[in-house]
């Protein structure tokens, strides 16, 4: 680290000018993102943590299984309903008013991630490190493909990530309290980051006055009660959330349900995703662990856990990505340096540069950071139409649907799965408005209202007088793998 680093007095240097220039330009990247791509990442994006605020602000929605056993805090589904309902009060009270506004929200947030990866490089690296490390962090598309959405294991990256930077600075009692505060928001919203989170404390307690370690754990300890009173309140047992999680996950064996990763996938997934740029980033970090090893501490306490659990997501280990993004700047700044004498500065930089650049346009178009997709179109549609009595959505599974975060009116919402005993004739009885793939838009007493890709909106030609109940419909979708696993304790 530098002198600065450790507080020892040294002036610090002025910060980079083109740096808000820089954060300006990552935050009109996001917000196209968020204007201009309509899609859920992942499933728990919406029915764990948006659908769950919704239900707290307009009444109803969805309730996913994770809300029936009582395995998820309500701090997160909680922040976005303050944030909805502080929409609603300002008139955006429509989807296709509050869903761009709040995706908006969580873009000006990730820009976050430029000013802290720049304060990083620059703390325990030097300046160019820090200019590179903030480039890559407002550009790289996995970053961009994530800006736009709030889950627990994002932005609890987004806190620990800023909490590094404030730890590779000097040390202050406002900066101690700041980090405490960050690094307990990180572990009450993912439990799994409890590990880097620790190492990061313990790094504060090395490098800086006793004093500061003792404000950034008592910080942290509040948030971390303010989660398990949260839980008392919402669930009638303090921390009851974070037990269940681990009791699901790990004793009661959720993988067996939702699928098992091989030892090694985390790495193999970073490798495939950045073209072998994480992985070169890991090397670089290896080779030059006297300067790097913060980092590589933090990056091992994430990908280390994450791998001995048996179910893996990729998503689970998103804080690894900008720290390797940091790895890597300083990997192109020194690397610069000590070739400078031989190719030129630019000849090294440039060419480095250019080659993320291509990696992330590449992924950009090849994950689709700026697509939409047509089912939440048509969700999207059927929210703005008049008469709509019921839905029916044949489209797929209930859990990649809009639900009612998007269909935003208190009516059935079917699924296939809800209507397999029906004959099609007998659907105009039950929906009068349906979600069918193009190729399968023909049922009795239906016409095409409109079309989204390979999604159409179908709407009754006579609606009947009243629409029949299906019997067995709930708002509290049965998961028939869960049910094999959990067995009684989750049809209770």
């Amino acid at each position: 680290m530098t002198a600065a680093a450790n507080g020892n007095g040294h002036v610090r240097p002025q910060v980079w000018p083109q740096l808000h220039i820089l954060a300006l330009a990552a935050l009109l990247l996001r917000l196209a993102v968020a204007w201009w791509s309509v899609r859920i990442t992942y499933p728990d994006e919406l029915f764990q943590y948006l659908e769950q605020a919704h239900r707290l602000v307009y009444g109803y929605g969805i309730v996913p299984w994770e809300f029936r056993l009582a395995a998820r805090n309500w701090l997160l589904p909680g922040a976005l309903a303050a944030l909805l309902e502080g929409l609603r009060a300002i008139g955006l009270d429509r989807p296709t008013a509050y869903i761009p506004a709040m995706r908006s929200i969580f873009a000006l947030l990730s820009v976050c991630l430029v000013y802290a990866s720049y304060a990083t490089g620059r703390n325990m690296f030097d300046e160019r490190a820090g200019r590179v490390a903030a480039v890559l962090a407002a550009f790289w598309y996995e970053l961009l493909y994530i800006s736009a959405v709030a889950t627990p294991e994002v932005l609890s990256g987004y806190a620990i990530v800023c909490a590094l930077a404030l730890a590779t600075g000097h040390a202050s009692t406002r900066r101690s309290i700041l980090i405490g505060l960050l690094l307990g928001a990180s572990i009450a919203l993912r439990l799994q980051y409890a590990a880097p989170a620790a190492a990061l404390w313990a790094l504060v307690a090395v490098r800086w006055r006793r004093r500061c370690a003792v404000n950034a754990i008592v910080t942290g300890a509040a948030v971390l009660g303010f989660a398990g009173l949260l839980d008392a309140w919402s669930w009638g047992t303090p921390f009851i959330s974070y037990y269940n999680n681990v009791d699901l996950n790990l004793l009661l064996g959720k993988a067996n349900a939702f699928g098992r990763g091989p030892l090694f996938a985390y790495l193999y997934w970073l490798a495939v995703a950045s073209a072998g740029l994480h992985l070169l980033a890991v090397g670089y970090g290896v080779l030059q662990w006297r300067r790097c090893w913060p980092i590589l501490l933090l990056l091992t306490c994430v990908l280390v856990p994450h791998s001995l659990i048996p179910h893996k997501e990729y998503r689970f280990v998103f804080l690894a990505i900008p720290l390797l993004l940091m790895l890597l700047a300083d990997a192109i700044a020194n690397g610069a340096l000590r070739l400078r004498p031989i190719f030129g500065r630019l000849t090294v930089v440039g060419p480095a540069l250019a080659t993320v650049a291509c990696v992330s346009v590449v992924g950009c178009a090849l994950h689709g950071v700026f697509a939409s997709d047509d089912r939440l179109l048509a969700t999207l549609d059927l929210s703005r139409r008049s008469g709509v009595a019921a839905v029916l959505d044949m489209t797929g599974h209930w859990a990649h649907s809009g639900g009612f975060y998007f269909l935003h009116r208190d009516v059935p919402l079917y699924f296939q799965q809800d209507i397999d005993p029906v004959p099609m004739s007998d659907v105009r009885l039950l929906a009068s408005h349906v979600l069918v793939p193009v190729m399968q838009a023909a049922i009795p007493g239906f016409r095409v209202a409109s079309r989204y890709g390979g999604v159409a909106v179908l709407e009754q030609l006579t609606p009947p007088a009243t629409y029949r109940a299906v019997a067995t419909y709930s708002r509290e979708p049965r998961e028939p793998a869960l049910d094999r696993e959990l067995g009684q304790r989750l049809s209770d």
